[in-house]
């Protein structure tokens, strides 16, 4: 689509008063203002009217993006997520309807669909022999002008070229340092935008472009993950001229060497792309991502045991006990929200095998009977839920929770798991706005199980 009346249809106050309404209003992340993403409604219009005129004025400037640290283990820096305030994040989410516009094959492609791929690929026996590297703090390390560079030749637009180098360049800082006096970056593309992984996908499509339509290989990336398969006696000589190409647009990719990240090696010997481990012909789940997957069924137990000993009332144990229900059920199954699979189930689909899974199940079964003797949780099963997934998205699912389907009232039943009989007494708004937060939160734990695939 044309740049120019894109920007113009997604800056509508139309448009603009429905990416509030749908997809910021109920959430509840909160930037450096301290607003309320639901507070914006007392004065929607006067924000929607300073938005438009800022913006053709090429003077809308962003709040300086609040800091949120997410722990990757003892050996490695904490990923930085930037969280922008409710206001900017309707321009951000703009922008990023504009992006995908202009350029619609700049979307994230699912994990799912490049293992499926990648089995085609397998099976073929065109190939034999690997290449992987993995480029090195990959989002804090793109370069503005590649970004730049790659938008010029379609986004002429002073505005919307304006608005994507403020986006860019306003710093992300600490709640308690604030956003006055602080350089602005002129490296990265800060993280957990709306903005964040269009802009990441449009400065690789060069170079994604270039490989892939190089005859005789297979390539692949993957945000910060690239596989290439090769005939014999290639795969060395490609992956040097790869690394060599992404160093020239100044991104870090990970030499050769003994404990390296980046390897190539023959395809008979076991490998792993995006948390799941290629071996013996078969598509099977990563150890290590088998071992977290176990790990967060445990503190879930655990948890529930707390609250167990800290109950005052019947009351409280009864919810404890509903929570621990709901949870691990939801964990093994994952759900439907927004449209889309979420769960460690649902990443992990294109297994060629269910052994791992009834192991899974047999560890949750001995957890059940050691936290729940009685019986009073019955988790459900992994092995259902594989092949429930394998009916696809379309099918009318039961099994694994669909939170698209559900009307107030059943909305309201959830959240009497926190809230006791305290649910029944709120407005059917506030019902709505409740659960939005709730189930968003449960769903971003959902996908910590499938965090570090790489």
């Amino acid at each position: 689509m044309n740049a120019a009346l894109s920007f113009k249809r997604r800056f509508s106050r139309k448009s603009l008063q429905e990416i509030y309404t749908d997809k910021i209003k109920l959430s509840g992340a909160i930037g450096l203002d301290r607003v309320r993403p639901a507070n914006l409604d007392k004065n929607l219009s006067a924000e929607l009217d300073h938005i438009i005129q800022k913006i053709g004025q090429c003077a809308y400037r962003f709040t300086a993006y609040k800091e949120k640290l997410i722990l990757k283990g003892a050996s490695s820096l904490p990923r930085q997520i930037s969280i922008p305030t409710a206001r900017d994040r309707i321009v951000l989410r703009a922008l990023c309807n504009c992006l995908a516009d202009v350029f619609p094959t700049a979307k994230l492609t699912l994990p799912q669909i490049v293992i499926d791929d990648l089995k085609g690929a397998l099976d073929s026996g065109a190939f034999a022999e690997y290449a992987k590297i993995d480029l090195k703090t990959f989002y804090p390390s793109i370069p503005h002008e590649l970004i730049t560079k790659a938008t010029k030749a379609k986004i002429r637009k002073t505005e919307f070229r304006r608005l994507i180098t403020d986006a860019l360049t306003t710093p992300t800082v600490p709640e308690s340092r604030g956003g006055r006096d602080v350089d602005r970056p002129s490296v990265g593309v800060p993280q957990g935008l709306a903005i964040s992984n269009v802009l990441a996908e449009i400065a690789m499509q060069g170079i994604d472009t270039t490989f892939q339509s190089r005859p005789g290989i297979w390539y692949k990336r993957y945000v910060d993950d690239i596989l290439i398969l090769t005939p014999e006696g290639e795969a060395q000589s490609t992956a040097n001229e790869l690394i060599v190409a992404l160093k020239a647009l100044k991104l870090n990719p990970h030499d050769f060497g003994p404990d390296s990240k980046s390897k190539v090696d023959d395809l008979t010997e076991p490998f792993s792309f995006l948390g799941y481990q290629i071996e013996g012909g078969e598509i099977l789940v990563r150890r290590e991502s088998i071992l977290r997957f176990e790990g967060s069924i445990a503190k879930i137990f655990t948890a529930y045991r707390h609250k167990l000993q800290s109950a005052r009332s019947r009351a409280d144990k009864e919810r404890a006990l509903a929570y621990c229900q709901w949870k691990l059920n939801l964990r093994i199954t994952g759900c439907i929200f927004e449209g889309k699979r979420l769960g460690w189930a649902a990443y992990f689909s294109q297994i060629t095998s269910t052994s791992q899974l009834r192991a899974i199940n047999h560890t949750i079964s001995k957890l059940t009977h050691r936290f729940c003797p009685r019986g009073e949780v019955r988790p459900k099963s992994l092995i259902k839920t594989f092949y429930e997934l394998k009916r696809g998205l379309s099918a009318n699912h039961r099994y694994i929770p669909n939170f698209d389907d559900l009307h107030v009232a059943q909305k309201r039943q959830v959240l009497e798991i926190w809230l006791g009989a305290d649910a029944r007494l709120l407005s059917d708004a506030e019902v709505e706005r409740r659960f939005a937060i709730k189930i968003s939160k449960a769903v971003r734990e959902l996908e910590e199980d499938i965090a570090q695939t790489s």
